[in-house]
């Protein structure tokens, strides 16, 4: 698996099979998608795009430290899922990040993937809460300190 920068465009596709199914395409481009200091993380299988992950610029004060990127939009095509797609990004991160000088990074996670998330040292913080046509989520943050 080879996990490097990607377009936003390139992001699009699997947004809308995985994260926006059966909703319009317009529904899977995100506010600061394509703002300077955006980056997305696209993993391939041989020249295969399977999986992605966006980090926007999104500054949000938690129990008095600044998460100043947001984690949006991660997804594995479904038939990769399961096969280590998601941990190959979450393995990446950590240098990718802090090369980049981010140190502290926060999600809002759907309820289904916390576990997954807690697994790569993600704290959940709060409670639930909904994301109208999308789902129940946790906040939940992570630390490369």
């Amino acid at each position: 698996m080879l996990v490097q920068e990607i377009s936003t465009e390139k992001t699009i596709a699997i947004r809308h099979e995985v994260l926006r199914k059966n909703k319009p395409i317009e529904s899977c481009y995100f506010t600061g998608d394509n703002k300077k200091n955006t980056f997305h993380l696209g993993v391939f299988l041989d020249t295969e795009l399977v999986g992605i992950c966006t980090f926007v610029e999104n500054e949000k004060a938690i129990q008095q430290k600044i998460f100043a990127y947001q984690l949006r939009g991660m997804a594995v095509l479904e038939k990769f899922q399961h096969k280590g797609v998601g941990k190959a990004i979450l393995e990446f991160i950590p240098d990718f990040l802090i090369e980049k000088g981010i140190l502290h990074i926060w999600c809002n996670a759907r309820i289904s993937a916390v576990s997954f998330y807690q697994k790569f040292g993600f704290e959940s913080l709060g409670t639930s809460f909904e994301i109208p046509e999308v789902g129940p989520h946790l906040v939940m943050t992570k630390s490369y300190e």
